[in-house]
């Protein structure tokens, strides 16, 4: 009997060490896909010289790329914010550049979103002059 409740007590502690590298996997995937959003987002800004033309390509990149779409929070007033980033204008005094923010969103079923971490990157200077 002893060797029985040894060994159900050893599959629970695989299982449960096989859950966690589960959870951390997945972490890290939803994690990297908001990098890579947020990457494509400033080459896309930085490519049509500005926000305004290349939202619609941000749009269907967007559709396309599988990158799960977080309740944005508190952001600042001047941002543009919609489908899970944001997007900043800010002025120089050689142009304008961007900021472009990205959220990783842990949302568990049982246990719902815990909470939403930003992912921050800068486009280069855009010279309007």
């Amino acid at each position: 009997m002893r060797e029985a409740i040894g060994g159900a007590l050893l599959i629970k502690l695989v299982m449960f060490f096989i859950v966690i590298y589960v959870c951390f996997l997945a972490i890290a995937i939803n994690y990297s896909i908001t990098f890579r959003v947020k990457n494509q987002i400033i080459n896309l800004i930085e490519a049509y010289e500005g926000y305004d033309l290349a939202k619609p390509q941000i749009e269907s990149y967007i559709a396309n790329v599988g990158y799960y779409r977080a309740s944005v929070g508190n952001v600042s007033i001047d941002a543009s914010c919609d489908n899970g980033y944001c997007i900043e204008e800010l002025n120089s005094e050689r142009g304008k550049y961007y900021r472009v923010t990205t959220y990783v969103s842990f949302d568990f079923p049982i246990i719902g979103r815990i909470t939403n971490f930003p992912v921050s990157g800068e486009t280069k200077v855009i010279y309007t002059g």
